[in-house]
C-alpha cells in the first residue's frame, strides 16, 4: 500500500495530473501510457515534425558556429607562432643531484683520495639516519674512476660504511631462507661486483662492515666470502701472476704475455721497440730450446706457415701474436703441426715486419733459410 502511494505521488509530479490507482499492487496500463505521454510532451525537445526549411536553417547555424570556433583556434595558434620563435625556446637542463655537485666540487679542489673521503665523511656527519644514502652511493660509484680509486679496497670499505645500521639484517630463520628484496642489498652487491671486476680482494674490514649492516646469513656477506675464496684460488692457479700495476710499454706487456703463455723456459727477444711513441710498430719474439730442436730435425719438404693474428688477454688488455707452425704431417701427436716460434706485434702488423722476424730467426736457426715460408694472415684476430 505504501509503495503504491509512493509510485502514485511520483507519477503525479511528473505528469502534473490526477493519477488513479487501480489496485494496491500495480498501476493500470492506461496510467502508464498517460505518464509517458505527458512526460514526452513536457520535454524540452518538440515532438512535432520539423519542416525542411527549419532543418536546413539549424544546419546552417551549426555550420556557422563550427566555423567560428575553428577561426578562433586558428587565430590563437597564429598568435603563438608569431610571438614565440624557435630560437627563443630554451630547454631546461635536468636537475643535477646535490651529491653530484658535492663530488664535482671536491674534484675541483683536486682528484685525490682525501677529497673523495671528505665528501663521504661530510655526508655521514650531516645526517645520522643517512637519508638519501642510495643516491649518494650511486654518485660515488660513478666518480670512483675519475678519482682513480677503483683499485683501492679502503675506498670500497668507506662506501659500504655509509649504509645505516640495524635495518637490513635478518631477524629470523625465515628472513635468511627467503631474503627480503631490499634495494640496499642490491646496491651492496653492485659495489662488491665492482670490486670483483677490478680484481680487488675484500679484507677483514669489508667482512666486518657487511656482517654488521646486513647480518651473517645475508647475500652481500656470502658474496664477500666467495670473492675471498676465488681470489686466492685463482692466484694459486697461475704460476706467473701479473704484477699489480701493469707496465705501459707495449714491449713490456708483450713480455709478460709471452711468459704466461708457456710453462717452459723460453728466450724472449725484443726485435723492435716503440719507445718513441705509442702506436708505432713493435716486435717481440720468443722461442724455447725444444722448439729450436724441432727446427733442427725438420727434414720435410713441406713449408712452414706464419699464421695470425691471434689474441690473448693481459688483464683487460688484448695482445696480438703470430705463430710459426710446421706442416700437420710433421706432428705425429696432435696432427695439427708444431709451433716452433712465436712473436707479438700489432693486430694489423704488416707482412714486412713479419718477414724481418723470420730473417732474424734465421740467425738463431740456420736451417730455416732452406725452408719455404707461407704467410697465412687473417683479416681479423682469432
Amino acid at each position: 500500500m505504501h509503495r503504491a502511494w509512493n509510485l502514485a505521488t511520483i507519477a503525479r509530479r511528473v505528469c502534473n495530473d490526477t493519477v488513479v490507482v487501480a489496485s494496491r499492487q500495480k498501476i493500470t496500463p492506461q496510467l502508464s501510457w498517460k505518464c509517458l505521454l505527458r512526460r514526452q510532451i513536457c520535454s524540452t525537445e518538440s515532438l512535432r515534425n520539423k519542416s525542411e526549411d527549419e532543418v536546413k536553417e539549424e544546419k546552417d547555424d551549426h555550420g556557422e558556429r563550427l566555423a567560428k570556433i575553428r577561426a578562433e583556434d586558428a587565430a590563437s595558434n597564429k598568435l603563438i607562432n608569431l610571438f614565440i620563435k624557435r630560437d627563443e625556446i630554451k630547454v631546461s637542463t635536468a636537475v643535477v643531484s646535490k651529491y653530484v655537485k658535492a663530488f664535482e666540487r671536491a674534484a675541483s679542489f683536486g682528484k685525490s683520495k682525501e677529497n673523495f673521503f671528505g665528501v663521504i665523511e661530510n655526508f655521514i656527519s650531516k645526517d645520522r639516519h643517512r637519508r638519501g644514502h642510495m643516491e649518494f652511493l650511486k654518485a660515488a660509484m660513478n666518480y670512483m674512476e675519475e678519482f682513480d680509486l677503483v683499485k683501492d679496497v679502503e675506498t670500497y670499505n668507506k662506501m659500504l660504511n655509509v649504509f645505516p645500521r640495524n635495518r637490513f639484517e635478518n631477524r629470523s630463520l625465515f628472513d635468511a631462507i627467503w631474503a627480503k628484496g631490499h634495494p640496499q642489498v642490491e646496491l651492496a652487491l653492485d659495489i662488491l661486483t665492482l670490486m670483483e671486476d677490478n680484481w680487488i680482494c675484500p679484507d677483514i674490514n669489508t667482512y666486518n662492515i657487511l656482517e654488521e649492516i646486513f647480518g651473517h646469513a645475508s647475500q652481500p656477506l656470502q658474496k664477500c666470502k666467495r670473492l675471498v675464496f676465488w681470489y686466492h684460488k685463482m692466484e694459486e692457479m697461475f704460476p706467473n701472476p701479473y704484477p699489480k700495476v701493469l707496465p705501459e710499454s707495449d714491449t713490456e706487456l708483450s713480455k709478460l704475455a709471452l711468459v704466461r703463455m708457456t710453462k717452459d723456459e723460453q728466450i724472449i727477444t725484443i726485435y723492435k721497440d716503440n719507445v718513441d711513441g705509442i702506436g708505432q710498430e713493435f716486435l717481440v719474439g720468443a722461442q724455447t730450446e725444444d722448439q729450436k730442436k724441432i727446427l733442427e730435425n725438420y727434414n720435410s719438404v713441406k713449408p712452414l706457415y706464419v699464421e695470425g693474428p691471434f689474441f690473448i688477454w693481459v688483464r683487460r688488455l688484448q695482445r696480438y701474436f703470430f705463430t710459426l707452425r710446421t706442416d700437420a704431417e710433421f706432428d705425429e701427436v696432435n696432427g695439427e703441426g708444431n709451433i716452433v716460434a712465436i712473436c707479438m706485434s700489432h693486430a694489423n702488423a704488416s707482412e714486412e715486419i713479419l718477414r724481418s722476424w723470420i730473417t732474424k730467426l734465421q740467425s738463431e736457426n740456420p736451417k730455416l733459410a732452406n725452408i719455404s715460408i707461407i704467410f697465412n694472415l687473417n683479416q681479423t684476430p682469432q
